[in-house]
């Protein structure tokens, strides 16, 4: 093992080629919406989350706007993350889902690669989720406020 070298740039150093290796994504945390430039690494996603990652689908705006959402797939799960989307169905005024913990919206390209947004896609998930609802939680009777994504 004396002669490994991984294949997988090391992020810690510095690197010329540092730029090609951020993104600029939209992470939604604690109720705020906020951009940053973080490293395009599994790992980071990963730690952004809080967890294995998961890209749900949320509505054509989003695909045909080349937008991704990134989740903690187990989020529901995971004792203490807050909810912070509520996916509401347009058309009936119901709401389908509550995504829990970090949510980080990014983009991909024609590979597949996550990368990082353009303005006008930072635009269009701000416009989309600019609406907070407030809910109840049944079982504390305590009310949260989430942001509302229409689907």
């Amino acid at each position: 093992m004396e002669n490994f070298q991984s294949i997988y740039p090391d992020l810690s150093i510095q690197n010329p080629y540092r730029e090609l290796l951020t993104m600029r994504v939209l992470v939604l945390s604690n109720g705020e919406l906020k951009e940053k430039e973080i490293d395009n690494t599994l790992g980071e996603l990963q730690k952004i989350v809080g967890g294995y990652i998961e890209f749900p689908f949320f509505g054509d705006k989003f695909k045909n706007n080349v937008i991704d959402v990134i989740i903690n797939e187990e989020g529901k799960f995971v004792e203490g993350l807050k909810p912070e989307i509520a996916i509401v169905n347009e058309k009936v005024g119901s709401i389908m889902d509550i995504v829990y913990g970090n949510c980080i919206f990014a983009s991909h390209d024609k590979e597949g690669n996550t990368i990082a947004l353009t303005e006008e896609q930072i635009k269009v998930v701000m416009e989309e989720l600019e609406v907070v609802i407030e809910l109840m939680n049944k079982d504390t009777m305590e009310n949260f406020e989430v942001r509302a994504l229409f689907i």
